[in-house]
């Protein structure tokens, strides 16, 4: 059975998924515009319906929640439907926009990240009246260690925490409606903070101490602005309070109570996201043996800045309209160095195509590409037809600028597959290296499916082979075919695959051509066929811009270890 895992499982789906959120859009505006239509609105959550569970079977669990609170919601604004329901259906409209933003996020990433979906999810189910989910919700905890002992092993100071604990606690909840009204954060978090510490000091190593050292440690990530505020952590430091409520009033009992593994996660979870900021988040992560270079809260914010922005299919519409305009400047200004131009005004309509072209580099981000292009610009727009040195250091610059713009337009949209984690490195070091992005681009399209080719002629031959009763002589020309296409896999910077195709070239060349000294069975071909097979689904992913996943090439290796020819690492 072949495993796909990963963002691979979303490409064989994505298209019927997308066409499934622009039905559920589509009907959502026209019940927007007709109140009394509640088919439309049906029409939307059976859509959500739908894909809630095509979600699940492709392991999008955050995608899957969020789908399943749209309908429950859509579900409620039919129930209610005469009441005012623009918040309900404002918020329906923004999470179909940012689920086909996290699809297209997770297509190029190559990452799901779930817990980007879940300010959206608690968003729903703050309307329909449900308890958050905890932003832990897909993290993991290894293990759930006790808390060191105190140096000394002190005992709880019972009497104390009932005299005291009332006023600290008191302190605590001061520096939380400072920290939910967002006055003065720093300060805030710093009076909770100490708080929490006098009440651990007081707890001495009771279990309950648990509590206020993890709280400690997420007041360690607000405070040093590693984590930021959301609803879901006010939710956090409220449940604290409502924890350390017992400590006050029922004091005995609840310093022997262990602290729930729900809140441990959360904590730990926000720890990890925070880094180690401060004494106790060093001690948390030397306890809980925490990743030092796992995902911080950081980097979370930025990655859902980026799914926020405009979708993968926008860009690309904006990419391909820009090369457009640019071919049309090259065909200008080749004319122009060959003194044709037809432009009779000089080059003032070439010029004002690169300006154009510069101001919506900007809109996208690329400031440095636009100032280069509209410093050109000015450049060309002084040029007269028939007077332009085509060998001129100053046609030449343009033609930089020019070289420079569509590599930079080129890095908006990598291509999906194997290597495009790395796409916006190897592209840097081909723009360093003068040459363009894209003609780069369709070089790999080429040997792509050039390889394909080369395979499929090899699965041709290996046919004819067993179709003529093991004639060897159709067998002559493959490997030396295996061996192009190998060359073509190292090109594409696909080392696995290439070790397939060489480990089939080797069983071909020893077994079937030089030592053929039985027939082979069918179950033998067969194997040898997958092989090829896989190798070749792997690349028709490339090809369509579908990645299937390397789960396909482990398939591959498993039939050559099946014959004998196992598979060198790469």
């Amino acid at each position: 059975m072949i495993t796909i895992e990963g963002s691979a499982s979303l490409n064989l789906v994505k298209e019927q998924i997308d066409e499934s959120l622009s039905i559920a859009e589509s009907n959502l505006e026209q019940f927007v515009e007709e109140p009394d239509n509640d088919s439309r609105l049906r029409a939307s959550i059976e859509q959500f319906s739908q894909i809630k569970g095509v979600f699940k079977l492709i392991n999008l669990p955050s995608a899957a929640i969020l789908s399943e609170e749209l309908e429950l919601l859509g579900l409620r604004i039919l129930a209610r439907h005469q009441q005012n329901n623009e918040r309900e259906l404002a918020t329906i409209s923004g999470a179909i926009m940012l689920l086909a933003h996290y699809l297209e996020y997770v297509q190029v990433k190559k990452q799901a990240l779930p817990v980007l979906l879940i300010p959206a999810v608690n968003e729903v189910r703050g309307l329909l009246g449900k308890p958050l989910v905890a932003e832990s919700q897909f993290y993991e905890l290894a293990d759930n260690p006790h808390r060191p002992d105190k140096p000394g092993k002190p005992a709880p100071e019972v009497a104390q925490l009932e005299q005291t604990g009332r006023r600290l606690r008191h302190m605590y909840q001061v520096g939380m409606l400072g920290v939910f009204r967002q006055q003065n954060i720093p300060t805030n978090v710093k009076l909770m903070q100490r708080a929490l510490s006098r009440l651990d000091a007081l707890c001495g190593n009771a279990p309950a101490s648990k509590l206020l050292w993890l709280a400690q440690g997420v007041m360690e990530g607000l405070g040093s602005g590693k984590l930021e505020l959301n609803t879901a952590r006010k939710s956090l430091l409220g449940s604290i309070d409502r924890h350390i409520k017992p400590l006050v009033f029922q004091t005995e009992s609840a310093l022997k109570k262990e602290m729930s593994s729900t809140l441990v996660k959360e904590c730990v979870y926000l720890a990890a996201l925070a880094g180690t900021a401060g004494p106790v988040l060093s001690e948390i992560f030397s306890v809980f043996r925490l990743d030092p270079n796992g995902v911080r809260d950081e980097t979370l914010r930025a990655e859902r800045d980026i799914m926020r922005g405009p979708g993968g299919s926008v860009i690309r519409s904006v990419a391909e309209a820009l090369n457009e305009e640019l071919n049309h400047i090259k065909d200008a200004l080749d004319l122009g160095a060959r003194g044709a131009s037809g432009d009779t005004e000089g080059f003032n309509t070439t010029a004002d195509a690169m300006r154009k072209v510069a101001n919506t580099l900007i809109m996208l981000g690329l400031s440095k590409p636009a100032g280069l292009f509209k410093e050109q610009s000015e450049i060309v727009r002084r040029w007269s037809t028939g007077n332009v040195d085509g060998d001129s250091e100053e046609f030449n610059k343009v033609a930089d600028a020019l070289l420079y713009v569509e590599n930079s337009i080129a890095t908006l949209a990598p291509p999906r597959g194997p290597d495009s984690a790395n796409y916006p490195e190897a592209a840097a070091n081909v723009m360093k290296s003068g040459m363009s992005v894209t003609q780069l681009d369709d070089a790999r399209r080429v040997v792509v499916a050039e390889s394909r080719a080369g395979l499929s002629l090899a699965k041709r031959a290996i046919t004819s082979f067993m179709d003529s009763n093991w004639d060897g002589m159709h067998l002559n020309n493959v490997p030396v075919t295996l061996k192009s296409v190998w060359g073509g896999l190292i090109f594409l910077q696909l080392p696995r695959a290439a070790e397939v195709v060489r480990a089939c070239e080797d069983f071909i060349e020893q077994r079937l051509i030089r030592g053929l000294s039985e027939k082979p069975s069918i179950q033998m071909m067969e194997t040898l066929a997958d092989a090829i097979t896989g190798v070749d689904y792997f690349l028709e992913g490339m090809e369509d811009n579908k990645p299937i996943g390397e789960g396909i090439l482990e398939v591959a290796e498993e039939s050559m270890q099946e014959l004998g020819f196992p598979v060198k690492a790469a």
